[in-house]
């Protein structure tokens, strides 16, 4: 079983290292994404701990600021630089540097053996009731981000600079109203994070290639990585193979419209061992650290 890990990440370099130190065997590759706006001692950092290791790539950097389509962007990089290994990956499995494996190595493969051939992927269609607008709102309307501000255009709203709404007042002037949804598509949006086969990642891989105009028209989309992959794929050949999870555990607390799950702690620790997913989100290890070496001791060296 071989697997192949997209991460990215933009900071926390012990949790980065560690993860991969964790799930590095054998049979194993990283594709690794650090943030471009990320501080450079980061990249540095894991760059001279694991260049030398032949399963270990860097891609090419994009400032993938939270919200923004530069995080598929980097992601897609990954799926691009699998496919151009000439390696075949049974799985591929993307992560972010804030999460962790909740089950051993052997584990993963044996789950992953044992569903061979179906995709993991988080969805549901099109509106959604727990998303603004039912989720058309991200894709219809035109999202900017600009000094921390973020812009929907034409959706009214009060800034408080000046200059924010100036920017704004500019900005409805010169872009059109609504923007058009790509036609013949189903919609669909979901959990970020994705386990697929790599039958499914080569497809992508094609699909981007083919369809630049589609791709594209995913810049200025608020949160598009929670709508692009699931897109693609619940409209593809793959949709009927595809299993409505992303095998993650996520805390998502009380707060139905939270955009940030919880971060996992020591009092998560019992809730996170009876899981049956595979990888758990979100962890702060400088907050935190006693949570990963409970995982480590009690769940992956017991096993």
């Amino acid at each position: 079983m071989r697997i192949a890990y997209i991460i990215l990440a933009h900071n926390n370099t012990d949790q980065l290292v560690r993860l991969i130190s964790k799930l590095n065997t054998e049979d194993v590759s990283f594709f690794i994404h650090i943030d471009k706006k990320a501080d450079s001692k980061i990249y540095d950092q894991v760059f001279t701990q694991f260049h030398e290791l032949s399963n270990v790539f860097f891609l090419k950097r994009y400032n993938s600021g939270w919200g923004s389509f530069n995080a598929v962007r980097a992601s897609l990089e990954g799926i691009k630089s699998i496919v151009e290994t000439g390696t075949y990956f049974d799985y591929v499995i993307h992560l972010s540097g804030q999460d962790y494996l909740i089950k051993s190595n052997r584990e993963i493969c044996k789950f992953l053996q044992e569903n061979k051939g179906r995709e993991f992927i988080e969805y549901f269609p099109l509106p959604y009731s727990k998303w603004k607008g039912g989720g058309f709102r991200r894709i219809e309307y035109w999202y900017i981000r600009w000094n921390d501000e973020d812009f929907f255009i034409p959706e009214k709203r009060e800034f408080k600079s000046p200059i924010a709404s100036f920017l704004y007042s500019f900005l409805t002037l010169l872009l059109p109203k609504k923007r058009k949804l790509p036609k013949g598509f189903a919609f669909y949006g979901g959990s970020a994070f994705w386990c697929l086969t790599g039958e499914c990642i080569k497809y992508i891989n094609d699909f981007v290639k083919q369809n630049p105009k589609f791709v594209n028209r995913f810049n200025f989309t608020s949160l598009a990585d929670e709508l692009f992959y699931q897109i693609v794929i619940l409209n593809s050949p793959f949709k009927d193979q595809v299993v409505n999870d992303n095998m993650r555990y996520i805390d998502w607390g009380d707060d139905v419209n939270a955009y940030h799950p919880l971060i996992l702690e020591k009092k998560d620790f019992e809730k996170i061992r009876q899981s049956k997913k595979l990888f758990a989100r979100k962890f702060a290890q400088s907050k935190d650290s006693d949570i990963l070496d409970m995982i480590d001791k009690m769940i992956l060296l017991s096993k």
